[in-house]
């Protein structure tokens, strides 16, 4: 059964609230939903286009699940997503990967999506009738991972362009490093956790896992950072290298996923100076969480992604 992201696939007139942002278009959007096919199974995702087509661009945008949810996103950040594109003139697909929300087949990690993936990027292509050539993937957090993997997998040259935020790059290494550098260590700084513990307010359990993890932190330093890397993010350092078109990157500084990336970056030999190339365009969002979920930081990422796919255009 069809879990509609809306009350009709027909939208209404009225506008989803973000008129003036942009170039000042306040198109109506519609949307009706698209099954095509992976591997003999069944997928479904849900175009957004302009209701009003003033031009057609060549330029359209998938748009990549993160973690375990549908095709809506958290907030409904991935429909609201669409819907302003789309009153700014780009069709998009939001698509469930196999074995998630309407599709069919067995649940599966975001190492393992790159076919789907390229059977989304065939299906909005041919289903804009020879208008578009070309699509911009946007992922948050293991979406982002997911949509490098699949660069680097398939060498797709319709990918003209990636908008990646917060990307996953967990390790145990990794993830150890970050508690402790941006939640434990600033814990261990404020007074008001040493008075907690010396009242007996704050559990030996607690600091206990401090110890822990910082244990496994320290240990984990003396190893080569090659040999932490699990095969995605390696595969993922290189894809970024090799892709030929823009990257823009978007990062929420409340996040430890961000925190996480950025420090990998730095420590990491295969992402070496990978931010700093001329095709990198960064963004940091210093008070976002990790979802943007405010209306004030979705709107913030809903311009920055429109300005991404003109600035490809231009």
């Amino acid at each position: 059964m069809l879990m509609a992201d809306s009350n009709s696939f027909l939208a209404s007139p009225k506008s989803n609230g973000n008129t003036g942002i942009g170039d000042g278009l306040d198109l109506a959007y519609q949307e009706h939903a698209l099954q095509f096919d992976c591997e003999e199974l069944q997928l479904l995702g849900v175009v957004c286009t302009p209701r009003l087509i003033t031009r057609a661009p060549t330029t359209g945008v998938l748009i990549l699940v993160g973690g375990p949810q549908y095709r809506v996103g958290s907030h409904r950040q991935f429909t609201l997503l669409a819907r302003f594109l789309a009153e700014q003139g780009y069709r998009s697909l939001r698509m469930d990967y196999r074995g998630m929300g309407d599709s069919e087949g067995e649940q599966r990690s975001f190492e393992a999506v790159s076919k789907d993936i390229g059977a989304g990027i065939d299906a909005l292509i041919a289903d804009a009738s020879g208008a578009m050539q070309h699509v911009v993937i946007w992922g948050l957090c293991d979406a982002a991972a997911a949509a490098l993997l699949y660069c680097g997998e398939s060498k797709d040259d319709r990918v003209s362009g990636l908008c990646l935020l917060n990307p996953w790059v967990r390790s145990n290494t990794t993830q150890a490093k970050t508690q402790i550098k941006h939640y434990y260590g600033q814990r261990l700084r404020q007074p008001e956790f040493w008075k907690k513990l010396l009242s007996g307010k704050v559990a030996v359990t607690a600091l206990t896992e401090v110890l822990r993890t910082a244990k496994q932190a320290i240990s984990s330093s003396t190893e080569k950072m090659s040999a932490s890397l699990a095969p995605f993010q390696s595969r993922m350092a290189q894809a970024w290298a090799q892709f030929d078109g823009p990257i823009q990157l978007l990062i929420s500084g409340k996040d430890l996923v961000a925190q996480e990336f950025l420090d990998n970056c730095k420590d990491s030999p295969e992402w070496h100076g990978l931010l700093a190339q001329e095709k990198v365009s960064t963004q940091t969002f210093a008070q976002a969480d990790h979802t943007f979920s405010s209306q004030e930081f979705r709107q913030a990422v809903q311009v920055q992604t429109l300005d991404f796919i003109r600035r490809l255009k231009a």
